[in-house]
């Protein structure tokens, strides 16, 4: 079957694709033909040897895909199209800790595997993380409809599917930030509204002139950085920031008097090691159907052939692409 594969920390070109043996199926385990595979940063943060916990070279990467099961049982029968989750068995994340979902044939737990509603296209399928994420994050800030939701980056998965659920959720007003011109016209074009085009207007100024200075209940941050300090400012009263992801920054600066005179909160929010099954199903099901039904549906920016999987994750770190990227395996 075809992987792909390194043997040493570095640049894109450490990538490498094999031809391996087919997985040896366990116990009550299912085999998956692997169709899609998302491409993700976190890749490039194991790849690149930032992650010193991680599994011990050789390894595959790839957190989140879609597939065929080939050999099935009851609940999911051969020729079932189905979502691959990120969790293993044990909660953790695979492709980071275990080999990821680069390679052509898995050998998966029932456990592991969510039908893909007959509405969701292989590649929809495939980059449904960003949302199971974004889910997460409202569930810790303690959404509920009427609530006005901040989600940063229009164009990442987790910025993106904050929108979309905080809108199909019933959020009184949904705001996001895109980082140009050029992102925040694909934005509007793709539907979105109450964007701040971030090289014209700070967060906070932003979001001040579209809530009419009261602020926002929630803050999806999936960036960090400097991002992290503005957004901390566009709070209201009793306000909640979600931190899960610092692409842009592992520091931020902020008021203290911000948090004790209007009450606000600082959450953080993470997936490996922190949902067990039932968990797991219960973020799946509050999204699940909105997806079936078309109200979300995830942006595909480009998909491209697994044997070009180090193109792949150099587009998607160094030209940052407005939606998910994807490998193919034919």
């Amino acid at each position: 079957m075809k992987a792909i594969q390194f043997h040493e920390y570095g640049s894109y070109d450490k990538l490498e694709l094999k031809h391996l043996p087919h997985p040896v199926i366990k116990d009550n385990q299912l085999l998956v033909k692997v169709n899609f595979s998302a491409v993700n940063p976190v890749d490039d943060t194991v790849r690149s040897g930032r992650i010193p916990q991680a599994k011990k070279l050789p390894m595959i990467l790839g957190n989140e895909g879609s597939g065929t099961v080939v050999k099935g049982n009851a609940e999911f029968p051969e020729g079932s199209r189905v979502i691959i989750s990120a969790f293993t068995p044990n909660g953790f994340i695979r492709g980071i800790l275990s080999d990821g979902l680069w390679q052509e044939y898995v050998a998966v737990e029932p456990s592991e595997l969510i039908m893909a509603p007959a509405t969701v296209t292989g590649e929809e399928a495939a980059a449904l993380m960003g949302f199971f994420s974004a889910q997460a994050c409202l569930n810790k800030a303690e959404f509920s409809a009427g609530k006005s939701v901040l989600s940063l980056a229009v164009g990442g998965a987790v910025g993106n599917a904050g929108v979309q659920l905080a809108k199909a959720h019933g959020a009184s007003i949904v705001i996001t930030t895109a980082g140009s011109g050029s992102k925040m016209k694909i934005a509007q074009a793709a539907g979105f509204d109450n964007i701040i085009n971030l090289p014209e207007e700070p967060i906070s100024e932003g979001v001040a002139r579209i809530t009419q200075g009261k602020g926002v209940d929630i803050v999806i941050d999936s960036v960090g950085g400097s991002l992290t300090d503005e957004a901390i400012k566009s709070l209201g009263r009793n306000g909640i920031i979600v931190n899960i992801g610092y692409s842009a920054g592992t520091r931020f600066t902020a008021n203290i008097t911000d948090f004790v005179w209007k009450g606000l909160q600082m959450r953080g929010q993470s997936l490996a090691g922190w949902f067990n099954y039932e968990q797991q199903q219960y973020v799946w099901n509050q999204f699940l159907p909105l997806l079936a039904s078309g109200a979300i549906k995830p942006l595909i920016a480009r998909v491209f052939d697994i044997s070009e999987a180090a193109e792949a994750q150099r587009f998607l770190i160094e030209e940052k692409p407005f939606g998910k990227v994807l490998l193919r395996f034919d």
